[in-house]
């Protein structure tokens, strides 16, 4: 499947991810989330289990295509950087002894995927298309989430410095994964290779959740809206992932990390309307940032637009 992002239905699907990831995900997660039983991975965990078990019960009623061995490895390709990620960067699964990065720094090294991608690029990796607008889109997205961001949040101290090296090559090795996972994926639907990668994300939470804390889980105390509702939006939510994976070019797809925090500070513009300057500026700069690497033209998706390809 040729990626193609110029039509009103990849943009939509676009805009629906970033709701979904950012002001819906930061209500519903956090309700889920406290009130639940067990620990977090415990939860999500169960969250991932039903919401891939639904994903595919309805791909077997439809009749449709299932993943087959080459789509199961590249969800895995997938996962695997993801998950060495996790004791390195901010969160429950953060390993004390190796200081992990602050939250803000994790989510300014995230946005930095279309970098990563445009050194790929550079170094003429195939299918590695990242034009010059995007990139110079990313770095002015940095600069304006930073606006917003505490400075407690973004501060780094000497001795979080091997916790952010790793976190930078893992964001490459993520970033690459992609390029390597969209061929694998383009003849699976994105319902199908959702449910794959979820069923997958179970085991790999379950095995966290084995050290953060054993025999914990419990089928009691369970809360049924909250549950419903984090597999409802994992649900959403990842088969979107996928079906733009399959028409995005890499570029504009590594930009949905922007997009969440651009949809994430809609409610308190809302709320406080234009007497914050910083939060309206990150905005005003975000969306440009967003609308111009959605509409970047194909034609510059060569690695040698970036003056750095060899002759």
């Amino acid at each position: 499947m040729v990626p193609h992002q110029h039509t009103r239905r990849v943009s939509l699907a676009f805009l629906v991810l970033a709701l979904l990831a950012g002001p819906i995900d930061q209500y519903v997660g956090p309700w889920f989330l406290l009130g639940s039983p067990v620990p977090q991975f415990s939860s999500l965990a169960l969250a991932s289990l039903l919401a891939a078990l639904v994903l595919l019960a309805i791909q077997l009623l439809r009749r449709q295509r299932m993943p087959t061995a080459r789509h199961w490895a590249a969800c895995v390709l997938l996962l695997v950087p993801q998950w060495c990620l996790i004791p390195f960067s901010s969160g429950p699964g953060a390993s004390p002894w190796l200081h992990p990065i602050n939250w803000g720094t994790t989510l300014l090294l995230s946005m930095a995927a279309p970098l990563w991608l445009g050194l790929a690029a550079a170094l003429n990796m195939p299918r590695a298309e990242v034009p010059r607008s995007i990139i110079a889109a990313a770095i002015f997205g940095i600069g304006a989430i930073s606006l917003v961001l505490p400075t407690s949040a973004v501060a780094l101290s000497w001795n979080q410095l091997p916790a952010f090296v790793i976190n930078i090559l893992l964001g490459i090795v993520i970033a690459v994964s992609w390029v390597l996972a969209r061929p694998r994926l383009n003849d699976c639907p994105a319902p199908s290779a959702a449910g794959a990668y979820l069923l997958l994300s179970a085991v790999g939470y379950t095995f966290s959740a084995s050290f953060q804390s054993p025999h914990s889980f419990s089928l009691a105390g369970w809360a049924a809206l909250p549950l419903l509702s984090e597999v409802a939006v994992f649900v959403a939510s990842w088969c979107l992932w996928f079906w733009l994976l399959q028409r995005l070019t890499l570029g504009a797809f590594a930009m949905r990390t922007l997009a969440t925090c651009t949809a994430a500070l809609l409610p308190g513009f809302f709320i406080y309307g234009f007497r914050q300057w910083r939060v309206d500026a990150a905005l005003a700069i975000a969306f440009l940032c967003l609308f111009v690497a959605v509409r970047a033209h194909p034609a510059e998706e060569q690695p040698m637009s970036l003056g750095l390809a060899s002759s």
